[in-house]
């Protein structure tokens, strides 16, 4: 009989069980990666219009404006401030629930990883029950590596530069912080938050040691200016 992490044997009941509440799990797994994979396209495309509507505004409104009078069947001018503010709040929405499932992926793993380590007890030896374990782990683990990196910390770091460069462009355009700009720097401070909350969540091992080592670099600077 397969044994469970604590060493109790299961019966052929709680095995079936087992299994096929591994298989209930995958398929949510699944279903979350495909979320974010959507969520992952959908930011894309709100940051190129970002980036376009800082270098091409007329293009980008112009474009918005005849995709809502088609579909919604009203008339909406080419104001900027408009699809501006329509355009932070659409990043804020979807990078608030891109991160949330990306964070909610990442704790599936461990759980599925848990399951796979007791169900492929049974076949020792071999590679069955594996797949998100053992055997995706093992196989091309720089690339598995660089993807990951790309969306735990390469994305959510061009976002955070993306609103950077707006928020700025958009307060030099109008000098000061009125009115017009409060719904903009609100979504700013938002995402800007959530985005640095969460590249804290997943790396924070990582930036913990690059903490350590910057302290101790320093400190040992330090002792050698005193020496002088």
């Amino acid at each position: 009989m397969p044994q469970n992490s604590v060493g109790h044997s299961l019966s052929e009941t709680e095995f079936n069980n087992l299994c096929s509440h591994y298989k209930d799990t995958y398929e949510i797994h699944l279903a979350s990666v495909k979320q974010r994979d959507t969520l992952f396209y959908a930011l894309l495309v709100i940051l190129a219009f970002f980036a376009l509507q800082m270098t091409s505004t007329d293009l980008v409104n112009s474009a918005l404006s005849s995709y809502v009078n088609k579909q919604l069947d009203i008339s909406i001018g080419k104001n900027s401030n408009l699809f501006g503010t329509l355009l932070w709040f659409l990043l804020f929405g979807l990078s608030s629930r891109y991160y949330q499932t990306v964070i909610q992926i990442e704790r599936q793993y461990d759980y599925i990883h848990h399951l796979e380590e007791i169900v492929s007890s049974r076949f020792a030896g071999t590679r069955a029950f594996t797949r998100e374990g053992k055997s995706y782990l093992g196989e091309y683990p720089l690339f598995s590596n660089w993807i990951w990196l790309l969306y735990t910390l390469a994305f959510p770091l061009i976002i955070l530069l993306c609103i950077i460069i707006r928020i700025h462009g958009e307060l030099a355009s109008y000098g000061t912080l009125g009115l017009s700009l409060v719904p903009s720097f609100v979504s700013y401070l938002l995402v800007g938050t959530s985005t640095i909350l969460y590249i804290g969540k997943l790396h924070d091992s990582s930036l913990r040691k690059l903490l350590t080592i910057t302290s101790s670099g320093l400190r040992k600077m330090l002792r050698i200016l005193l020496r002088r």
